[in-house]
This record gives structure tokens, C-alpha cells and sequence, in this order.
């Protein structure tokens, strides 16, 4: 009888620990203190006794439960200290790697513009770098949109590494809506490799981190990753803490930092810049007016903006946005002319018309219907030599988002043309793209509907499957007290 007994508990405990969910994923929104630092560290590529306290904040693969395992990790006897500290002016942050590799990005040509320069950087990840990414305040998976689309969203994602002739070079490949102005060379780093073993030192102004805030209690996210590789295609070795940078951006899966010590008041960092929202003109009325979400350098899902630099809009994710060049007219101060009309249909767009000074380029994108779509479909049958009138904008300011920023097709290509046969042809190509437009936002929506029928299918199933384990749990704890209550009533008789 004991051993039946015996048996029935080491069951129920089985199965209980498939069944019970977990305190805490470690992988995901894991919470971590930094501490406040009395004496600054030396930003020199070495980590010395002391300088960020005691012991690092984590290590690999001493903490590796907080640590995300993926395809991209192939390490052979890599292990690395985290460091971290802040004070009141700065957040500093060291990896110090000790590995069988570490390749610097070879000086090439990767993007196929004859040259080797900042462009090329962002293919650090293929060697041995560090890439980390930053939330303005702290994430929570499922409650929080920091990402927006496959590879942006409201963050700064950065890169670290060193050309194979020893050079430090830097990327960032996004930055938070509210500060597009951050360049990565406002600060200070250092990276030094020494025997087997890389060090990557960074010191962060915090005006310069694109965070909401600062001083004891202030919090923000942060997810990085780790690569010690010869090459990655023919030996991966990545390693990403927090499962938001490898394999796809997932910045809501971010660690929630919290500034510990100090005594320093939290502040907020965030800068609200003066901006232009003016009130919509009267001669607007009845005109077609498109919304602009704001001046940026990232366009995601149902967003709009406008590029003071129509030369960076190759650069960005153009995919399935409607690009509209403009032509300053001369003379007219605020209109603009319509210089070229780009739909894009799958792959990045770059305008064929010769780019010059004081052109702007406005980006319309959306992957479904609604207001995102509305607005997309009125880009994309915007008619070449149009004029249209911004209000709202301030164009000196390109790290501003506006909420009230607009234009209005002043007058449309053949607006007031008596020529029938212009007229026809103007149709007919709006016609044309129009139904391009529609079949485009029809089969996005069928696919958003099939993933999401597919993620609830998987929800339900997973669903089903927990009730299953519990009700075995109660059927065995049955079990045991009816065996219990038998012997029981055995040893009385």
C-alpha cells in the first residue's frame, strides 16, 4: 500500500509541474536594479576592480535562465559579464566578452554602392558586435506598443563593433518617435580587444537616450545581444538577453530597468517642442486633406510622414507605402507641386525623378482599411502637377511629431482642363491604381485575419490542453484520498 501511495504523490507531482504556470519568464520583462555610481567609471575599453560595484549585473552562462536560446546561437566556450551603473548625468553600460572569436566587420561594400561606409555598418551583426535596444519607459509584453512593425517602432536600437583594422564604428538602426535627433556619436564608448577577450564600454548622456526620464525610480527597457562569431553564415554565435533583438524586433519583450540609490529626484527628459498646428483654411474646404502622423525616419502599419530629405526614403520601410515626391513652387509660399507618384508593392521604392533642394518627400503606408487606407488611396491618386498647401508643419524642426500637421490639394492636374481626353486618361489611371490599392488592402486584410484566426485557434487548443492536465491532477488527488481513506478505515477494523 505505501508503494501505491508512494506512486500516486510523485505523479501528482509530475504533473504538476507541467500543469503550474510559472512565477515569472526570466526570458521576458525581466526586473533588473542598476545601481547608482558615487565615482564615475573611465570609459577606456577595460573594466576595472570596483569600477561598477562589486559584481556585474549578470552573466552568461552563469544567469542563463534569463538568457533567450535561438537558432542564431552556436557559442563554443563564450562567456561575458554585464555591467551597469548610472549617476546624475550619465547611464553606462560594458560587456566584457571572452570567446573564440572576435571578427571585425571586414571594410566592404554590402549595400552595393561601390563604397565602404556608415551605410555598411549595419551589417556588424553578421561579426562579432553588441546590439542593444532601449524603451522609452518600461515594457510589458501584451500591454505595452513600443514596436510598430517588423524592424521600428518607438525605441533606439544601437550596434557596436570594430572594422577588422580595429576601427569603432556605431549604428543606430532606429530611434523613439520623440527624439529623432539622438546620433549615437553624441556619445562616448570604447572597444577593446585584448587576447581572447573584447570589452564594449558605453557611457550614455541622458538627454541623449531618447528615455522619458531619469533619477532614483526612473525606469525604462532594455533587451540586448551578444555576437562572438568568425562569420555568421558559417558559424553562428549570437546570444540575446530578453528575446527582443534576434530574429525579428520585439522591443516589448525588454527587461524593466529600475535606477536604485542616489537620491536624485526622477525628472522628466522628454522635451516637448514648440510646434505649428494651425487651424484649417477655409479655401481647404471641400478639398481632399491627408493627415500627417508626423516628421520622422520610420513609417510603419497605418502611418503617415512626411521627409524633409526625400533622399533617405530608399533607406526606409517603403514596402507597401504610397510615396509622393514635391516640388516647392516658386513664388507661392507652402505650395507644392506633385513631382512623382511611387506605389509600393512589395519591395522598397526610390523616386526616378532628379532630387533637389527643398523638395519633400510624404510617405503614406497601411496595411489594411480604415483611416490608414483612406489615406494611402488619396496619396496614390494624387495627379503629377498637382499643387498642394501644407498647414500645420514646421519644417525646420525634423524630430518634431505633429498631431494637428496637414496638406490639401490646393488644385488637382486637370482640375479645371476642358480637355476631355486628359481627363479620361487621368481616370483611368486613378482607376488602375485605385484597384491595385484595393486588391493590396484586401489580400493584407485576409492574411491579418487568417494570422489572427490562427493565433486564437492556438490559444483555444493551448486552452483545452490545460484543462485536460487539471482534471488528471484531480482524478490522481481522488485517487489518493480514496486509497488513503481505505487504509485508514483497514487499520480501525
Amino acid at each position: 500500500m505505501k508503494k501505491i501511495l508512494s506512486i500516486l504523490l510523485v505523479a501528482t507531482m509530475l504533473v504538476a509541474m507541467f500543469v503550474m504556470p510559472s512565477a515569472a519568464d526570466d526570458k521576458v520583462n525581466y526586473e533588473q536594479e542598476f545601481d547608482f555610481l558615487k565615482k564615475a567609471p573611465t570609459v577606456d575599453g577595460e573594466v576595472k576592480k570596483g569600477e561598477y560595484g562589486a559584481l556585474p549585473v549578470h552573466s552568461y552562462p552563469n544567469d542563463k535562465e534569463q538568457f533567450e536560446d535561438t537558432e542564431h546561437n552556436k557559442f563554443d566556450n563564450t562567456e561575458f559579464d554585464f555591467y551597469a551603473g548610472w549617476d546624475a548625468d550619465y547611464l553606462y553600460m560594458a560587456w566584457v566578452v571572452k570567446a573564440e572569436y572576435h571578427t571585425g566587420l571586414p571594410e566592404k561594400d554590402y549595400n552595393g554602392d561601390n563604397v565602404f561606409d556608415a551605410n555598411d555598418y549595419g551589417y556588424m551583426w553578421q561579426y562579432s558586435c553588441v546590439q542593444f535596444i532601449f524603451t522609452p519607459g518600461a515594457p510589458k509584453n501584451g500591454e505595452t506598443t513600443y514596436q510598430a512593425g517588423a524592424y521600428d517602432g518607438n525605441y533606439l536600437e544601437v550596434g557596436l563593433t570594430l572594422t577588422d583594422k580595429g576601427e569603432q564604428v556605431r549604428v543606430c538602426w532606429c530611434k523613439p518617435t520623440a527624439a529623432q535627433a539622438l546620433e549615437v556619436n553624441d556619445w562616448d564608448a570604447a572597444i577593446v580587444t585584448e587576447g581572447d577577450t573584447t570589452t564594449y564600454e558605453v557611457r550614455i548622456p541622458w538627454t541623449k537616450s531618447g528615455l522619458n526620464s531619469t533619477g532614483t525610480g526612473a525606469q525604462f527597457g532594455l533587451t540586448y545581444a551578444v555576437a562572438a562569431q568568425d562569420f555568421y553564415d558559417t558559424k553562428c554565435g549570437m546570444i540575446e538577453w530578453q528575446d527582443g533583438v534576434l530574429g525579428g524586433k520585439k522591443a516589448d519583450n525588454a527587461a524593466v530597468i529600475t535606477l536604485a540609490g542616489g537620491n536624485i529626484e526622477e525628472s522628466s527628459l522628454v522635451v516637448v517642442p514648440d510646434k505649428t498646428e494651425g487651424t484649417v483654411p477655409a479655401e481647404a474646404e471641400g478639398k481632399t486633406q491627408i493627415t500627417i502622423d508626423g516628421v520622422n525616419t520610420a513609417i510603419s502599419a497605418e502611418m503617415a510622414y512626411l521627409y524633409t530629405d526625400p533622399s533617405t526614403i530608399a533607406t526606409q520601410n517603403t514596402k507597401w507605402a504610397t510615396c509622393v515626391l514635391l516640388a516647392p513652387v516658386e513664388g507661392e509660399e507652402g505650395v507644392y507641386s506633385v513631382a512623382e507618384v511611387v506605389v509600393g508593392a512589395g519591395a522598397d521604392i526610390a523616386f526616378t525623378t532628379e532630387l533637389t533642394d527643398g523638395m519633400l518627400a510624404f510617405a503614406a503606408h497601411s496595411d489594411g482599411t480604415g483611416a490608414g487606407m483612406d489615406r494611402k488611396t488619396a496619396a496614390t491618386n494624387l495627379a503629377l502637377d498637382s499643387k498642394v498647401k501644407f498647414f500645420g508643419v514646421d519644417f525646420d524642426k525634423a524630430d518634431t511629431t505633429y498631431t494637428n500637421a496637414m496638406f490639401y490639394v490646393l488644385e488637382a492636374e486637370g482640375e479645371t482642363s476642358t480637355e476631355e481626353s486628359s481627363e479620361a486618361e487621368s481616370t483611368a489611371e486613378s482607376s488602375e491604381v485605385e484597384s491595385t490599392v484595393e486588391s493590396s488592402a484586401a489580400a493584407s486584410e485576409a492574411e491579418s485575419t487568417t494570422a489572427t484566426e490562427s493565433s486564437e485557434a492556438e490559444k483555444t487548443e493551448e486552452g483545452g490542453l490545460g484543462w485536460i492536465l487539471w482534471v488528471i491532477i484531480a482524478v490522481v488527488v481522488v485517487a489518493i484520498a480514496v486509497v488513503v481513506f481505505v487504509v485508514l478505515k483497514k487499520k480501525k477494523a
